[in-house]
């Protein structure tokens, strides 16, 4: 892969888009795009260290930028509008962006209640025909869900919504930034959004919230009440505080919440089949007491006291952070300390 060609073509693509037409205030930061073995940042080929771990927006030499692992071929505008969306991170923490969620907390804490989900499978439609047409009846009925589960399942929302409000508006950006560079491309990044119907999609949560976090933003920018500057909560919890709640009813619930509990089920025992593969399995590669430093936590599991991560794992050992590559299954000791680590797949 020649790096400096892809970069010197994304740096164009950037350089052709309308920040402030995307986002308010929004600037483009300089960014790095590296391999297995090579980093191009800034005009050169430079060191590849450890900090150069997944698709995100780190802090390098004084400054914020994002990153970008290359490992397929996308199509130019694609990968421009996944680098924009990196760059948005960046923009967060520098705007100071305070609604992070707790991850790990939410990796063990967040349960798969299928009333919830099922009520959230009826907003995701809603946000849905909201993206074709802004419709108000539609608009109330969402918030109306919405405030149900902020009472019912306060945890649970939250967590949603502090990942709508972050990785949600990243990809809210994505999505605009396409749209200026390639109507195909920004037609087929919405058309991959109707997965938010399925309920298959709902597992793990989070990276659901990509979409239904830009569509929410999307509906409430239409509705007139997105604040671009958020608070200390999320945009989409603070829209709540006046809104009236919704009794959980809607057309077709019972079967909505069949298919949504033999959802829950699958991805309960998906999850059990991985822990259980790799313990079979019994590819040791580090044995505790370890700190865990991070997950893959895009789509990481969680099962009876065992995390499960994909790509990567880090760790840290006294004063020494590790970073292995691969697929892991990690026994937990205490929300903190690794037991034990094990080689997935």
């Amino acid at each position: 892969m020649d790096l400096e060609k892809l970069y010197r073509d994304v740096e164009q693509a950037v350089s052709s888009l309308d920040f402030p037409r995307i986002w308010p205030g929004f600037a483009p930061l300089k960014f790095a795009l590296y391999d297995a073995e090579k980093c191009f940042f800034d005009g050169r080929y430079i060191e590849k260290t450890d900090a150069f771990c997944a698709n995100t927006s780190i802090n390098y030499q004084g400054a914020q930028i994002a990153i970008w692992m290359v490992q397929e071929d996308l199509p130019l505008p694609v990968l421009t509008s996944k680098l924009v969306h990196e760059m948005f991170h960046g923009f967060q923490t520098l705007r100071g962006w305070d609604c992070w969620p707790d991850e790990r907390e939410a990796l063990c804490r967040y349960r798969y209640d299928a009333e919830n989900l099922t009520l959230k499978l009826r907003e995701n439609e809603l946000l849905l025909s909201l993206a074709g047409r802004f419709d108000e009846a539609a608009f109330r009925e969402l918030t109306a869900l919405r405030k149900r589960r902020s009472e019912a399942f306060p945890f649970e929302f939250s967590y949603e919504s502090k990942v709508e409000e972050i990785e949600g508006t990243a990809n809210y950006v994505e999505w605009q930034a396409v749209k200026q560079l390639d109507g195909h491309a920004a037609a087929a990044l919405t058309d991959r959004m109707r997965a938010v119907t399925r309920p298959d999609f709902l597992f793990p949560i989070r990276i659901s919230c990509y979409f239904t976090g830009a569509l929410m933003i999307h509906a409430m920018r239409q509705a007139g009440v997105y604040d671009f500057e958020p608070a200390r909560r999320p945009m989409p919890l603070q829209i709540l505080r006046s809104a009236p709640a919704s009794d959980g009813g809607f057309p077709g619930r019972d079967a909505c919440c069949q298919r949504v509990s033999g959802a829950v089920v699958s991805y309960r025992e998906k999850t059990a089949a991985i822990v259980r593969s790799a313990l079979e399995k019994n590819d040791v590669v580090l044995e505790g007491p370890l700190e865990l430093v991070s997950v893959n936590i895009y789509d990481a599991r969680y099962y009876d006291g065992y995390v499960t991560s994909t790509y990567f794992l880090m760790v840290r050992d006294g004063a020494e952070e590790k970073m292995l590559p691969g697929n892991f299954v990690v026994r937990m000791r205490d929300g903190k300390t690794i037991d034990k680590v094990y080689r997935w797949g």
